[in-house]
């Protein structure tokens, strides 16, 4: 009888870890957005179209893909966790226009967490653009993306 009890009480455990799991990566996964200008990865310049964003597959969350729903084309980008904001469930994508570029700088929803993009120039990361120089464009949560 104590070894039934011991063997039930280590299944519901095991189905607990695997239920909060899937409630953990409920909370991620892919987006989708509509991006109405010309923007800028790294030396990659995106034209205004559909993109879905994603963690890129087999790596570890630093490594986002953004892909256009049209064509598919892919360009992989290096990110880094960024600190929480006051609405932790916020889907979009943020731009810095400096200069005549607007570049992505972050990504909200992909992960638990925000993630900025690591842009260099001439070796030494960007420069953030002030809050009024920003974009900020809303996606949407989307499943089966891949």
């Amino acid at each position: 009888m104590t070894m039934r009890v011991k063997l039930l009480s280590e299944t519901v455990a095991f189905f607990a870890l695997a239920l909060g799991s899937t409630h953990a990566f409920a909370v991620s996964g892919s987006i989708q957005a509509e991006i109405p200008f010309e923007f800028v990865i790294g030396d990659k310049v995106l034209p205004p179209a559909g993109y879905i964003v994603d963690v890129a597959s087999g790596t570890e969350p630093g490594v986002l893909t953004i892909r256009t729903m049209k064509s598919g084309e892919r360009v992989m980008f290096d990110t880094i966790q960024i600190a929480e904001k006051a609405d932790p469930k916020m889907v979009e994508l943020v731009f810095d226009t400096l200069s005549d570029k607007t570049n992505l700088t972050e990504v909200w929803g992909v992960v638990d967490s925000g993630r900025a993009v690591k842009h260099l120039v001439d070796g030494h990361p960007l420069e953030r653009a002030p809050e009024a120089l920003k974009r900020h464009v809303s996606a949407i949560r989307i499943v089966g993306a891949r």
